[in-house]
């Protein structure tokens, strides 16, 4: 075999192995399906929990938790992943981010395994919910996660306030029209009511 075709052969071999690489692992959805009443307020949707950590930094864990948004968001965003702010070391069920929520938010819990707990979910996972966090003032300070085991959680977006309008100015024209004509009233009920005194 002259050389030449040792170094195609080979060249085939280790391009083939190449493509036949296994891709990423995939999202695994675990034992236990998300609710909408996981967290309070009450979520408008919601899909996980998915096996392992999905906010940890890890670059699997990033592309499975961008597949897990798209299903949440019905979406097809190849990326790149950001979101707002992450929490770490949680314990207990209160949800506090320095950021204040408004309107269509979208977060991330991760859960220990809380095996043994009533409202555990039994395994390491993530899930992920969309809510609408209102319009208080000052926004949504905290909320609650009804599931034991919290390990951390991730923001990925909220609303901006909804600050109340400012009046346009033909609103403003109308208002003072209103108040020269209510003024030209009265006047003229002044004038007719001095005529009659006089009579």
């Amino acid at each position: 075999m002259t050389i030449i075709k040792r170094i195609a052969i080979g060249t085939a071999l280790v391009t083939g192995l190449l493509a036949a690489a296994p891709a990423q692992a995939a999202l695994r959805l675990g034992d236990t399906d998300c609710s909408l009443s996981d967290i309070s307020p009450t979520a408008t949707a919601c899909t996980g929990w998915y096996m392992g950590n999905l906010n940890s930094g890890s670059p699997s864990a990033r592309a499975d938790a961008l597949e897990a948004l798209n299903l949440l968001l019905g979406t097809n965003n190849a990326g790149p992943l950001v979101w707002l702010e992450d929490l770490d070391d949680l314990s207990g069920h209160m949800i506090d981010f320095a950021r204040p929520l408004y309107g269509d938010t979208v977060v991330a819990f991760h859960v220990g395994a809380a095996n043994g707990e009533d409202n555990g979910v039994g395994y390491q996972s993530t899930a992920f919910f969309r809510f609408d966090a209102g319009n208080l003032a000052g926004g949504l300070d905290s909320f609650v996660l009804n599931r034991d085991g919290l390990s951390n959680a991730r923001l990925y977006s909220t609303g901006q306030p909804v600050l109340s309008p400012v009046p346009e100015p033909a609103t403003w024209i109308m208002m003072l029209a209103g108040f020269g004509f209510a003024g030209a009233g009265m006047r003229f009920r002044r004038r007719e009511d001095a005529r009659l005194r006089l009579a």
